[in-house]
């Protein structure tokens, strides 16, 4: 009797969400990096389809016209791709929430089981839509204050480079959609295979980062586990964060949880974790206004006394100089 070859699974269908006013371009990457993975891997591990509210030419923030293949509600998609908006200011939020009501109201009636991934003002319609309601979500840190005020109910992460929080994941930025990216591959690619890609098409993003904070970056990290571990990093306390409480959220020994640090960053992994809290520090102090009292508080250190040494141990900088010479902005 021939032995039946199981058939190959689905692969994830991924909607690239179009609407009035979007900015495109990382959609356009996106499509290009899941086009790249799947030739790299010899097979469809996901599949892309461009949707939208309705099926008519929508005009995008270039001016460029732009016509989704499927509706919504009738495109069958695994996950959905939020971008953003052009929006200079907060204030301006609440008139561009009113031109985008049909879109927010379909994604308000989309299936929960759908994934939304979203990034930049994206976010705000993620909210809007009430998709992020119970969930960690991060935003742009000019948006921050103006979204904690309007949508209560959303568990607001100020600082984080990307929250993955059950069916919704969002990241900060018009470059948001790389680190969402880079968490979707990471999990239907192998790490070879991301890689490649990584070196052909991904490049680093403009930041004025301190170099102490390089181990501790999402986009560099090649290792599955190594991700995971920085990203339960990201929401747990600094003072509660040990190397038994990571092993057993990793499902590994404390010894195995060591090893794979090492390899994977070059450093113990107990200054590595402590990076990891220290380098939120350092977008707080980069990105927001926030005292330093308020970060140590927000990201869970004892005292700002204890985010203030460990943060000049690691840089050679007090969080205010820091801040000083590394503020986006004004």
């Amino acid at each position: 009797m021939p032995i039946k070859t199981p058939a190959p699974p689905r692969p994830l269908r991924l909607g690239l969400v179009l609407y009035p006013g979007c900015m495109p371009a990382g959609l356009f990457a996106t499509a290009d990096i899941v086009r790249a993975c799947n030739q790299r891997a010899g097979g469809e591990r996901l599949s892309v389809v461009w949707t939208g509210s309705a099926c008519r030419p929508v005009r995008t923030h270039n001016g460029l016209a732009l016509k989704p293949q499927v509706r919504l509600e009738e495109a069958a998609c695994d996950a959905l791709l939020l971008p953003g908006l052009w929006l200079s200011e907060a204030d301006g939020l609440e008139a561009a929430l009113r031109l985008q009501e049909p879109l927010i109201d379909a994604l308000r009636h989309m299936p929960r089981q759908v994934q939304l991934w979203s990034y930049c003002v994206g976010v705000a319609l993620a909210a809007a839509a009430g998709r992020l309601d119970g969930c960690r979500a991060t935003a742009a840190w000019w948006l921050q204050q103006e979204l904690a005020s309007r949508f209560k109910r959303v568990r607001w992460q100020p600082g984080v480079p990307l929250c993955v929080d059950g069916k919704a994941a969002t990241a900060p930025g018009p470059h948001g959609h790389l680190q969402l990216a880079m968490n979707l591959i990471g999990s239907h690619y192998a790490v070879d295979e991301v890689r490649d890609v990584q070196e052909v098409l991904m490049l680093p993003l403009p930041r004025a980062r301190h170099p102490a904070f390089d181990a501790v970056d999402l986009m560099t990290l090649r290792e599955p586990l190594a991700r995971r571990l920085l990203v339960y990093a990201q929401r747990t306390a600094a003072r509660s964060i040990g190397l038994a409480q990571a092993a057993e959220h990793l499902s590994v020994s404390v010894r195995t949880l060591c090893r794979l640090v090492k390899s994977a960053t070059g450093l113990a992994p107990g200054e590595w974790l402590r990076r990891v809290k220290l380098h939120q520090a350092s977008e707080a102090l980069r990105r927001t206004r926030l005292p330093v009292k308020a970060i140590a508080d927000e990201l869970g250190f004892s005292d700002e006394a204890s985010l203030h040494r460990a943060f000049k141990a690691v840089t050679g900088l007090t969080p205010g100089a820091y801040r000083q010479s590394h503020r986006d902005g004004p």
